[in-house]
């Protein structure tokens, strides 16, 4: 039987053992993390999702399970999906007997159903208290005082204990705070708090039964909104909020959001007033506000990181996204993302298969970024890393997988806890005198780091090492694990970074790393713009050089100095987004000039050329037959700035300047783009002048808007009955007709019209601007020449 949670899964191993008069372990039983009650007589194991999704991968046969039962299967989690996924393909190609039951009070049955190919669906309504609902209305105030005005509001009036939902750890802690400032007087109300992060032990005593008849009012996360019942709750306050992982596939990291809840999930808060007795439940929002939401909460396959999803259908064989059974298709983008990630950490092959190191990292039941950091140290990959690399790593990996064992620090130092756990290895009262080590965390966080120091072959965790040691093996570890974010300071003084995938960070002025040059960033919020650090370590150049040096880029910028008239070089040195070094190049090399004036050129256009009349002439005409005529080549400014490389680098072999490139004659170079056969079709087609009736030669003018125009004093076309057509006979030439003193008397592109019409009032009007100049009746029986009257 499969729990989202493991104070859940052990809570209702007790309660089912306890049915039948039993100690859990024989007929149920539980497996949760570090912890494991199971004889060879149990029949119903409890476990949570991870153990299970590790049991398939290891054993997809399963032949000793004969059913296998999704509990409150609308937390959706990512291990909830990829179980039922793998478990399903069991049933349908290994296992035909396998029975699968999917349980849940809110979820969409009939999608599920589908899913499953299957037609039984059992409903079972359960024994249901009526629980009456109240809203308020809308407010500005802090969460906190909305809070504590409705407990008030309740406690005077209701009976038992009160339930209160609240989006995140800091909310419960405030309103822990709110309520004791306003409660101070009643000394028979006790303020609990319950959230994931709380010791597995702490949980257990909120949800036992109150025997000491003491009121209590129980803050808690989403954690008790569905697997689990807490006797006594006849009331609930729902603050109608909830922390959201939102993952970013551009920066591969995740930002925590406080959203609304959905319908359902209100439901579900609702209901734990009713489990056991009538009750009430006050929801801190309005009714209309309530119709907004919506029916079920989004699933996380469709917010969260993939990158273990992914490796484990790797390890499944399933490589390809659309080859994937999904029961909620996840955003591509995220998909890959997760593959080019797990790539980088050498757990996928270029195929997207899994590698031998995939496997490994598999069993570890670490997130894919850690268990790369753990295997990296291992004896099979790195024969320089000592016992105590190997310590630190057993240690960094349950530290950034679990929850903080500081409490309250502002510090955000890695190596300050490492060093608070080795403390606390030698003296235990004295590390919580000197270091502000959370009481309780420190026995499972020791479980779980020795069973990691199993997996790895190491039989005793080290508590000797130096600070020297531990800052070295300490940087090495995280860039293995989180090589993209590596940070460096933006200014001295400040405490903003940049991250080497290209995001901004920052910490606050009163932490303890604070101003240091580089770090190397495990946890931080991925916000827009710049996200809070929440774990990371100081690194120096030489560590970085150590284990990223062989990734770094290097290139050489060059650019064109307006006011100098010269070419500047920069090397650069970059890693990601980050930029190491910048060595300025006072001489350009020779045989480096070609790459830097091709650089230079592709920044500044064609201003740098010897760009004339004529070659502007020969791009117009080309461009413009071009859109005449489809089969000829497309050319512009654009393309012969994107392609300079193809049709002017081999032509600046003896160019040593930017002088000589300036006189360098580029009309031949330009015509050379094209080929023969199209040189003699440009001639052709889009000819560079127009012969008139009297053998004068007149330049054509290629305008994309009027087209091919030609601009000639009138008496030079007598004898011009139609107007000349080119490009293969489509286009008709646009001819201005100027007057003796050149100004345009009439343009037109259809000169039989002209002659045969508007000719006649134009000479009309021009015999008495110009009475010398020749206006004739018949123009077209008339000598093609100069204007003027010949003498008698």
């Amino acid at each position: 039987m499969l729990e989202p949670r493991r104070v859940a899964a052990k809570s209702i191993a007790y309660y089912l053992a306890q049915q039948l008069n039993e100690s859990v372990g024989i007929t149920v039983g539980y497996q949760i993390k570090n912890e494991r009650a199971i004889s060879a007589a149990t029949r119903l194991e409890i476990v949570t999702e991870g153990i299970l999704t590790r049991r398939l991968q290891a054993d997809p046969e399963i032949a000793d399970i004969g059913l296998i039962i999704f509990d409150e299967f609308h937390e959706r989690s990512l291990h909830t999906d990829l179980s039922l996924l793998l478990s399903l393909e069991i049933q349908q190609t290994l296992r035909e007997d396998l029975k699968l039951l999917v349980m849940s009070a809110t979820i969409d049955t009939q999608m599920l159903a589908k899913y499953l190919n299957t037609e039984h669906i059992i409903k079972c309504e359960g024994r249901n208290y009526p629980v009456t609902i109240d809203y308020v209305k809308a407010s500005r105030s802090p969460l906190a005082l909305q809070v504590v005005q409705a407990l008030a509001s309740v406690m005077g009036s209701v009976l038992g204990d009160v339930l209160v939902f609240l989006p995140g750890q800091r909310d419960i802690e405030r309103c822990i705070k709110q309520a004791k400032d306003h409660f101070t007087e009643q000394a028979d109300i006790q303020f609990l708090a319950l959230y994931g992060a709380l010791p597995l032990k702490q949980q257990t005593l909120v949800l036992a039964a109150n025997i000491k008849g003491i009121r209590r009012v129980i803050f808690s996360t989403n954690i008790a909104e569905t697997s689990l019942t807490i006797q006594g709750i006849s009331c609930v306050i729902d603050s109608g909020l909830e922390k959201v992982l939102v993952y970013d596939p551009a920066s591969d990291m995740t930002r925590l959001e406080t959203l609304y809840i959905s319908k359902a999930s209100a439901e579900q808060r609702t209901g734990r007033a009713g489990r056991l007795q009538s009750g009430s439940c006050i929801r801190l929002w309005t009714e209309q506000q309530q119709q907004g939401f919506n029916d079920f909460q989004k699933e996380a396959v469709l917010n969260n990181d993939l990158s273990a999803l992914v490796l484990d259908l790797a390890q499944w064989g399933s490589t390809q996204f659309s080859e994937v059974n999904w029961l909620t298709v996840p955003p591509k983008a995220h998909f890959d993302t997760a593959q080019k990630t797990l790539s980088a950490l050498g757990l996928l092959n270029e195929s997207q298969k899994i590698t031998a190191l995939g496997s490994k990292a598999v069993k570890l039941g670490l997130p894919p970024r850690l268990a790369a950091m753990l295997l990296s140290v291992t004896t099979h990959i790195s024969n320089t890393a000592t016992d105590t690399d190997r310590t630190i790593a057993c240690q960094l990996a349950v530290l950034l997988a679990d929850r903080d064992i500081f409490l309250g620090s502002n510090s955000v130092d890695l190596a300050e806890r490492l060093l608070a756990l080795q403390a606390h290895a030698k003296n235990p009262q004295a590390a919580y005198r000197q270091y502000p080590i959370k009481r309780g965390v420190i026995e499972p966080f020791q479980m779980s780091a020795k069973r990691l120091a199993k997996q790895i072959s190491l039989s005793t965790l080290k508590s000797d090492y130096t600070l020297n040691q531990l800052q070295t093996s300490l940087a090495q570890l995280l860039l293995a694990a989180f090589p993209d974010r590596l940070a460096q300071r933006r200014n001295l003084g400040s405490g903003r970074y940049l991250l080497a995938n290209g995001r901004g960070v920052y910490l606050y002025e009163d932490d303890a790393l604070f101003n240091s040059e580089w770090l190397v960033v495990a946890d931080c919020d991925a916000q827009k713009k710049e996200g809070r650090i929440y774990t990371a370590a100081a690194i120096n150049m030489a560590e970085i050089e150590s284990v990223l040096g062989t990734k770094f880029s290097h290139q050489e910028l060059f650019d064109y100095d307006k006011e100098k008239q010269k070419i500047t070089g920069r090397a650069i040195t970059q890693y990601g987004a980050i930029r190491l070094k910048t060595i300025i190049i006072a001489r350009i090399p020779d045989d480096k000039l070609q790459q830097c004036l091709l650089q230079v050129l592709n920044k500044t256009g064609l201003t740098l050329l010897n760009w004339t009349a004529e070659c502007e002439n020969w791009l117009c005409r080309t461009q413009w037959l071009g859109a005449q005529m489809a089969s000829f080549k497309q050319l512009s400014k654009a393309w012969l700035i994107d392609n300079v490389e193809q049709w002017l680098v081999p032509y600046l072999t003896k160019v040593k300047s930017i002088a000589q490139l300036k006189q360098l004659k580029l009309a031949p170079i330009l015509i050379n783009i094209l080929s023969w056969q199209e040189q003699q079709l440009l001639d052709r087609e889009a000819p560079t002048h127009y012969k008139t009736p009297s053998q004068k030669k007149i330049m054509i003018t290629y305008d994309s808007i009027q087209g091919p125009t030609v601009a000639v004093v009138l008496q030079e076309m007598f004898g011009e009955i139609q107007s000349p057509r080119i490009a293969a006979g489509t286009v008709p030439l646009r001819f201005e007709l100027l007057s003796p003193a050149r100004r345009p008397i009439q343009t037109t592109s259809d000169l039989e019209n002209f002659w045969n019409s508007s000719y006649f009032a134009v000479a009309k009007d021009m015999r008495g601007q110009y009475p010398k100049h020749r206006w004739p009746e018949k123009p077209l029986l008339e000598k093609a020449g100069k204007s003027i009257k010949a003498r008698r």
